[in-house]
């Protein structure tokens, strides 16, 4: 049944609005999670635990948990309405896939580390509707047997890339292996061609993000006053401009005198504490989880309309 006609019906209409307050309680259920799963699933293998995580006091759900609790419901209600009557069950998979999405996406942006545990979870309710996408013939998510395994293939090979090119280039990691055992659960789950449009709306997504986190560190930097040591032109009453000639050595309150020595060791000073800055720079890493599970979630909520718009493009071919 079409969206719009399954929304004029009352099932439709009871299902849709149960949707909005049911994504408000897996977002605080994913809170809670996480902040009750053991340290040790939130930490680099052989790394010990920060006071933060073994506090238990990892995430607070008011907030940014709001806002995701919103944009969670808005995701349920899309699936409800494509995936409607007779697909019941399709429906509880992929609100538990987006649920578990969701504590993928808040752990790596919060602490950079995908579990193992909820990345194998991902996987094996990936495995659980392809079996029954294939077994019961409806062939939505995948065309044909084949389509999961190669879905894995690409998303994890993929990744691999990447992370093969980011050592060649930057001679550091440019995917964290999280990321490719990630991929490989997400095409089991979105399979082939899906895992592509999964690949591209993270790409997207990832590169908006860091392009908004660039710009506004050079507003910040923009906003910063100049320096009291170093005058400006607009504070000179002659209008003469900035002297370049040394400073003779001043003496100071304590009787020493203020030579270019100390000035160099002040300087050595500001750049270190330039370089503890958090402003985020170019270099900086950028958690690649959140943009695959944000990903996941919009190729599923907007699953009609991706292959619409895919269909509609091909046909220009045609």
């Amino acid at each position: 049944m079409q969206p719009l006609q399954y929304l004029q019906t009352t099932q439709g209409l009871i299902w849709t609005v149960c949707c909005l307050p049911m994504g408000f309680v897996l977002t605080w259920l994913a809170y809670l999670i996480i902040n009750k799963v053991p340290a040790k699933w939130l930490c680099d293998y052989n790394e010990t635990p920060s006071p933060e995580l073994l506090s238990g006091k990892r995430v607070r759900y008011l907030g940014s948990g709001i806002l995701i609790s919103i944009i969670l419901s808005c995701c349920l209600a899309a699936l409800r309405l494509q995936f409607n009557k007779g697909y019941d069950i399709y429906f509880i998979m992929l609100t538990l896939i987006l649920f578990t999405a969701l504590m993928i996406a808040v752990s790596d942006f919060k602490y950079t580390i995908i579990p193992d545990q909820f990345t194998v979870a991902l996987g094996v309710l990936g495995i659980l509707i392809s079996v029954y996408d294939i077994v019961r013939g409806y062939n939505i998510l995948h065309v044909s047997w084949w389509s999961p395994l190669a879905g894995a293939g690409i998303g994890a090979a993929v990744m691999i890339l990447i992370d093969m090119l980011g050592m060649l280039i930057y001679r550091r990691e440019g995917m964290g292996f999280g990321d490719v055992k990630l991929f490989f659960a997400v095409g089991i789950l979105t399979g082939f061609p899906g895992t592509i449009y999964t690949l591209l709306i993270s790409v997207m997504t990832a590169a908006v993000a860091f392009m908004v986190v660039i710009l506004a560190a050079k507003i910040r930097r923009k906003e910063q006053p100049l320096s009291p040591s170093i005058p400006s032109s607009a504070d000179n009453d002659n209008g003469e401009g900035i002297s370049m000639e040394p400073e003779p050595d001043a003496e100071t309150s304590d009787g020493k005198t203020d030579t270019n020595e100390n000035r160099e060791n002040d300087s050595d000073q500001t750049a270190s504490v330039q370089e503890n800055d958090d402003t985020p720079s170019i270099h900086s890493y950028l958690a690649f989880g959140p943009y695959i599970a944000v990903a996941v979630m919009a190729y599923l909520a907007l699953f009609d309309g991706i292959r619409y718009l895919v269909d509609l493009y091909f046909n220009l071919f045609h």
